[in-house]
């Protein structure tokens, strides 16, 4: 073994969780994310709308930080559960078109959570689609090339992205009453985990594709910039992390062939988190929904119901 392997493997072992305290933790997560100014505007501005047979999608852009802007498009069922929102998160790929799509890895999760009845936000995370960087149009995403910027600043792209859903979450607020839950795949999951940590307006959390310990995962073999945050091992492993959200919902899913984030990995974080739902499918990187998504559904629902006895 490599000297600087010895060292590495030293670092995991004396810096991971250093930092016990859940207060602490928090304050230390969101610190590491970056910090990001506030628009002035909580105004989103409708770009169409489109009646199809079973729901009605609408398009918007939402003032966040600065000059950005975040798309996002809104699915309403007809006679659905209005007051069940779900933020749908998608992983790398093409952005959010993505999570519509039955052949892609995203197994068109947000149309199958609309079809069960929850209204969906759509956001297209910076860094995909039609925020990438003009220098990168033909590339996959911008992913790294925004994330070294960032990080030069002391800011991070998952702390972007954080931070724009929380956005989201503030104009979801005044728009329409209900409880919110989250659904991310992969690399969007990594971004519903760190807001369901750290914006309790979430109710009910969904990670799919995601939750292995980092040690089994992002720093086992080469992951996009985007999923690497300045002392985020000192906060936590994933298990310290998953613990934020609790005494909240959550539900995680891996398939058993997953070669990213290894599901025997996702196992361990679980039980060392003891906290959490879980559906290991026979399956590889790739959203699943046949139990998560009535999942997430019913939670929201049970709020509801908490929320109108009290």
């Amino acid at each position: 073994m490599a000297e600087i392997d010895n060292y590495l493997q030293g670092l995991y072992r004396q810096q991971v969780g250093t930092i016990t305290c859940k207060d602490e933790r928090l304050a230390a997560l969101r610190e590491a994310m970056g910090d990001f100014p506030k628009a002035t505007m909580l105004e989103a501005t409708c770009l169409y709308k489109r009646q199809h047979p079973s729901f009605t999608e609408s398009a918007y852009v939402l003032p966040t930080t600065a000059e950005l802007k975040l798309p996002f498009r809104l699915f309403e069922p007809v006679g659905g559960n209005r007051e069940a929102v779900v933020l749908a998160l998608h992983g790398h790929g093409a952005g959010a078109e993505e999570a519509l799509q039955e052949d892609s890895s995203h197994n068109a999760f947000a149309l199958k959570l609309v079809e069960q009845g929850a209204v969906v936000v759509l956001p297209e995370l910076a860094g995909f689609g039609a925020r990438k960087r003009k220098q990168d149009q033909a590339e996959k995403n911008s992913c790294f090339s925004i994330a070294s910027h960032l990080l030069l600043y002391g800011k991070t792209l998952a702390g972007l992205r954080v931070f724009e859903c929380a956005r989201l979450l503030d104009w979801v607020g005044e728009t329409r009453r209900g409880n919110v839950g989250c659904i991310g795949f992969s690399g969007g999951a990594l971004i519903a985990l760190l807001l369901a940590a750290t914006d309790e307006r979430i109710k009910a959390t969904v990670l799919s594709g995601f939750a292995s310990l980092m040690r089994d995962s992002i720093l086992a073999s080469r992951h996009c910039l985007d999923n690497y945050i300045p002392g985020l091992l000192a906060i936590g492993e994933t298990p310290q992390l998953l613990e934020l959200i609790n005494p909240r919902a959550l539900f995680v899913e891996s398939g058993n062939d997953d070669h990213l984030f290894p599901s025997e990995s996702v196992q361990q974080a679980l039980q060392e988190s003891n906290w959490g739902e879980a559906d290991f499918f026979a399956g590889g990187h790739q959203v699943n929904g046949t139990k998560a998504i009535p999942w997430l559904c019913n939670e929201l629902g049970k709020e509801k119901q908490q929320r109108g006895t009290v």
